[in-house]
C-alpha cells in the first residue's frame, strides 16, 4: 500500500506541472480501492453556488454537466466545506446527518439516481473568501463499510501533498500570467500584474502588485480581497470598464493621482485558455470573466522627454508619443489617454521615428531604455 501510495503522491506534483494528468492522478486514486469511488477535484464559489470547474473519475458526464447547470447551487455538501479549515478531512455522513440531505431535491435528483453515492469523503485545499478548491470521492451506500475507511486513510494521506501541489499549480499559473503581461512592458521587474474577475476579486498579484497594494497609493484591497483604486475618479472607471459585456481589446488608464510620476495601468480580458495547462491553479470558472492588469510607471526618469527633445529634435507630443511607446502602449491606447484621434498619433509616431532615424517601434523601445539606463547603451 505505501508503494502505491508514494505512486499517487508522484502523480499529484506531476499534475502541479500539467494540469492534463489530474485525470491520470483520480483514476489512480480510484484504482488504488478497487474503482469503488468516484473521485473528483473541484472549484465552487459558495455566494453564487456554481462551479469553478471541475476533473473527475468515474461520474457520469450527462450528471456531470447537469451538476454544473443546476444542481450546483443545490449542492450543501460543498457549502458546507467552506465551514473547515484547510486540511481537514470531512466524511459525507456528518454532512447528510447535519443537514438531512436524504429529504432535498439535491438527493432525490442527483445523488441516489447515481446508485445512492452518499458515502465518501471531501477535504478543502485552499479557500479565497468564498471560494474553495477541494478533492473528494463518493461511495455507493452499499459499499460505504468496506470502502469507507480505507478511503479516509488514502484522503488523510495525501491532502498535505495535495495542498502542496495545488501550490506549485497556483505560482506557475502565476507565473504563466505573469510572463504574458510583460511581453510588451519595458521595465518588468517595476510592473505590477494583477488578474481580477468581473467583481473586482483578486485572483492573482505579483510582488510588485502586492507592493503597491501594501503601500495603498495608488491600489489597495479591501477586506473581501477586491481591488479598489486610491482615485475614486479611476476607481468608477475600472468598475465601468469590468462591468463591460463587449471588452474585447486592452483599455488603458493613466493614474495621476498627485504621484510625482504618473502610472499606466492596461486592462486587457482573460480567459482559461490563457493560462495554458496550468487553470487549476486560480479559482476561477472556465466561462467566468475574468481581467489581466499591469500597472507601470509611465516613464521611470522625470528629464526623459527633454533630452529626447533635445537629442532628436522631437516636438513635446512626439517626446510623449514616444515615451509611452517605450511602455508598451499600442497607438490606440495612446490615442485614449492623451485624447487625441489614432491618425494623429500614428502620425506623431511616424515624425518621431524619422527625427530618430530608426524603422521599427523596437528600436525606440531600446533607445529609451538605453537613456534611462547608460549600461544598456
Amino acid at each position: 500500500m505505501e508503494d502505491r501510495l508514494a505512486i499517487l503522491t508522484t502523480l499529484a506534483y506531476g499534475a502541479a506541472l500539467d494540469d492534463e494528468k489530474w485525470d491520470a492522478f483520480l483514476q489512480a486514486c480510484s484504482d488504488l480501492v478497487g474503482g469503488g469511488v468516484r473521485t473528483c477535484l473541484f472549484g465552487y464559489d459558495a455566494d453564487a453556488r456554481i462551479e469553478l470547474g471541475a476533473r473527475q473519475f468515474g461520474y457520469d458526464p450527462a450528471y456531470q454537466l447537469s451538476y454544473a447547470a443546476y444542481y450546483s447551487q443545490k449542492d450543501f455538501l460543498a457549502a458546507r466545506l467552506m465551514e473547515e479549515g484547510p486540511g481537514r478531512v470531512v466524511p459525507y455522513g456528518e454532512v447528510w446527518n447535519d443537514f438531512g440531505l436524504r429529504n432535498t431535491e439535491f438527493y432525490d435528483d442527483w445523488v441516489r439516481p447515481q446508485e445512492d453515492i452518499i458515502g465518501g469523503c471531501s477535504v478543502l485545499l485552499f479557500k479565497q473568501e468564498k471560494r474553495l478548491f477541494a478533492f473528494s470521492g463518493s461511495i455507493r451506500s452499499r459499499d460505504s463499510d468496506q470502502l469507507e475507511r480505507p478511503w479516509q486513510r488514502i484522503v488523510t494521506y495525501l491532502t498535505p501533498h495535495l495542498r502542496q501541489a495545488f501550490e506549485v499549480a497556483r505560482a506557475l499559473a502565476g507565473a504563466e500570467l505573469e510572463k504574458k503581461a510583460m511581453v510588451n512592458v519595458q521595465n518588468p521587474a517595476r510592473t505590477g500584474c494583477l488578474v481580477v474577475s468581473r467583481d473586482r476579486r483578486i485572483v492573482f498579484a505579483n510582488r510588485q502588485a502586492e507592493n503597491m497594494l501594501d503601500s495603498g497609493e495608488l491600489v489597495r484591497s479591501d477586506f473581501r480581497q477586491r481591488l479598489l483604486f486610491a482615485d475614486p475618479t479611476w476607481d468608477q472607471r475600472l468598475g465601468q470598464i469590468l462591468a463591460s459585456r463587449i471588452l474585447t481589446t486592452p483599455q488603458t488608464l493613466r493614474l495621476l493621482n498627485d504621484l510625482p510620476t504618473p502610472f499606466i495601468c492596461r486592462i486587457a480580458p482573460l480567459g482559461s485558455d490563457d493560462l495554458g495547462t496550468r487553470s487549476s491553479g486560480m479559482l476561477f470558472g472556465r466561462e467566468e470573466p475574468c481581467f489581466l492588469l499591469t500597472i507601470s510607471q509611465e516613464h521611470d526618469v522625470p528629464d526623459i522627454g527633454e533630452r529626447l527633445r533635445n537629442r532628436f529634435g522631437l516636438t513635446p507630443h512626439e517626446a510623449q508619443v514616444v515615451l509611452h511607446i517605450s511602455s508598451g502602449l499600442l497607438a490606440k491606447e495612446i490615442s485614449e489617454i492623451r485624447g487625441t484621434s489614432v491618425h494623429t498619433v500614428r502620425n506623431q509616431i511616424h515624425n518621431a521615428m524619422s527625427k530618430m532615424e530608426v524603422r521599427r517601434q523596437s528600436e525606440i523601445v531600446r533607445i529609451v531604455a538605453a537613456m534611462r539606463n547608460p549600461l544598456l547603451q
